[in-house]
């Protein structure tokens, strides 16, 4: 096969998702892609390795004056509520993860402050909610929505979408998915609590 180019499942073992998610990032733009003319999707090399670079970009040690994401600590055994935050405003984030801290039930927090990294996150993660603004740099929210629809890595998040473009505003960008919840931003810290505790009890303590 050309090294320029990968099949679908090489795309997908390498990124460390399903050939689906894969197929939906192509459908999104996120991945460039074509077709042979025997019908078999071919994945560009490059864009994948983007991806990788931004993921390895992840994982490396802050360099001085380079604001920490803020996050909480890993769970370890026993029911955590996984949380994935994509938004670019630090301020917001270190509220939200302030807020959090007093939630009665353990959080495995994650936050990402682009939509290309939050598209990767989401397809690692399995976040049992999302939270994402739509206005982000490399890819904005409504990009980054439809990648992830239909993506078995997401099939179970609850979405919240927290902007502050008015609902005129979100229709006239092509709407969000029917499984998004739409909130105003700034939204209320006693709202937020409130929806990821009910989150966590359906998730874990159902009736």
């Amino acid at each position: 096969m050309n090294d320029a180019v990968y099949s679908t499942r090489q795309a997908a073992d390498l990124l460390g998702v399903s050939v689906r998610t894969v197929q939906l990032w192509v459908e999104a733009g996120t991945l460039k892609a074509w077709k042979t003319q025997g019908g078999h999707r071919r994945i560009d090399r490059d864009s994948v390795q983007a991806i990788l670079q931004e993921r390895r970009g992840q994982t490396s040690p802050p360099t001085p004056d380079v604001p920490i994401t803020p996050s909480l600590p890993v769970c370890s055994g026993e029911p955590c509520l996984r949380v994935l935050v994509v938004e670019d405003d630090l301020d917001l984030l270190a509220i939200y993860r302030m807020a959090m801290e007093h939630l009665p039930f353990p959080v495995e927090l994650r936050c990402e402050q682009d939509g290309l990294k939050g598209l990767i996150a989401a397809g690692n993660f399995y976040p049992d909610v999302l939270i994402v603004d739509l206005n982000l740099p490399k890819l904005d929210g409504f990009a980054m929505l439809k990648a992830l629809a239909d993506a078995p890595e997401t099939e179970h998040t609850q979405i919240y979408v927290i902007s502050a473009l008015s609902a005129a505003d979100i229709h006239a960008r092509g709407g969000l998915p029917g499984k998004a919840t739409a909130l105003t931003k700034p939204i209320p810290i006693a709202l937020l609590l409130q929806l990821l505790s009910e989150a966590f009890h359906a998730q874990y303590l159902p009736s």
